[in-house]
């Protein structure tokens, strides 16, 4: 297979079969995608894991919230910090329960789309998706290093700084490669739409009325039921818990700040700096995965393009 859009989401894949999810055996050249017996298994016993893990997490936070206490917060603080501590195990769950669920549809989107940029190639500025995938990498390690700073100084517990630092580095992990696929695929069927787009203009202006420009037309169709069936199936009832988890944690930074800085914790000018910092950077990661969630998409405008096609096929 030519090096296409496909070439730089293998790692992308790759990592997210390594953390138990869309574990499918993917042959590029052929073009097939399956989900066998053994690989369903793999994603199972992931699955089972995960929701043992973030259960155990629950029910450990719930019967011993003093573990979670951060001494130099107010209480209002750490009401509001094992309120996100539960969620983000909650939307976790649901995310691995949905991915689970859903391994079949993504599967017919995946090769789906293999077939089609096979066909049509790349349209895109490549080097793309690397950009998305060690952002979200670089975002991981400054919210695990800023989070670590922050609990210690706000007076965890040592035994629960680990704790805090898997689960939330666990769940930005997990969500942050999700929204990332999904925008990946936005991009890949949006240049596969323009290529088609492309080819039936060059038809129209050259008044070919051939079976080529409708079965080229017929393959239009299909690529925006993916963009707006498929999709909305795939990752749509993905990104509500987790746009909804962002919104609610989003507040954390600021939450942080009031409850250390502003009830005069820190005096010294050195802390009070750090803090600042600190507090600056803590929702920083996930604002980005939003703005990556619910980011403009350039779809409608090729889709706007749909109706000048439509209305050639009528006058044909």
């Amino acid at each position: 297979m030519a090096r296409t859009a496909f070439e730089e989401l293998r790692v992308q894949l790759r990592t997210l079969r390594w953390l138990g999810v869309l574990r499918f055996t993917i042959d590029f050249k052929k073009c097939l995608v399956q989900n066998n017996a053994s690989e369903e298994r793999s994603a199972w016993l992931y699955l089972m894991g995960v929701v043992g893990i973030t259960c155990s997490l629950i029910i450990y936070s719930t019967y011993y919230p003093s573990h979670f206490i951060m001494g130099k917060h107010n209480s209002t603080g750490n009401c509001y910090a094992l309120i996100n501590i539960r969620s983000c195990s909650v939307v976790t769950m649901l995310i691995y329960i949905q991915l689970y669920i859903q391994r079949f549809r993504f599967v017919t989107l995946l090769q789906s789309m293999l077939q089609f940029n096979k066909i049509s190639g790349s349209h895109r500025k490549k080097g793309t998706f690397v950009f998305y995938y060690f952002t979200h990498l670089s975002l991981l390690i400054i919210c695990m290093l800023n989070y670590a700073y922050g609990y210690w100084t706000a007076g965890v517990r040592l035994t629960t700084i680990p704790i805090y630092l898997l689960q939330y580095g666990f769940s930005y992990l997990i969500l942050g490669q999700v929204v990332v696929l999904f925008v990946c695929i936005q991009q890949i069927l949006l240049s596969i739409l323009k290529y088609y787009n492309q080819v039936l203009l060059i038809s129209v202006e050259s008044c070919k009325q051939s079976r080529e420009f409708y079965d080229n037309f017929c393959k239009h169709n299909h690529v925006m039921w993916l963009n707006y069936i498929e999709i909305n199936h795939c990752f749509g009832l993905m990104l509500l818990p987790v746009t909804g988890f962002i919104l609610l944690i989003t507040p954390s930074g600021p939450f942080y700040l009031v409850s250390t800085i502003f009830e005069g914790r820190f005096l010294q000018n050195w802390r009070f700096a750090f803090m600042s910092l600190t507090a600056i950077l803590w929702s920083l990661p996930w604002i980005v995965l939003l703005v990556l969630a619910i980011g403009r998409n350039d779809v409608q405008k090729e889709v706007s393009k749909l109706v000048y096609y439509r209305s050639i096929v009528v006058c044909f």
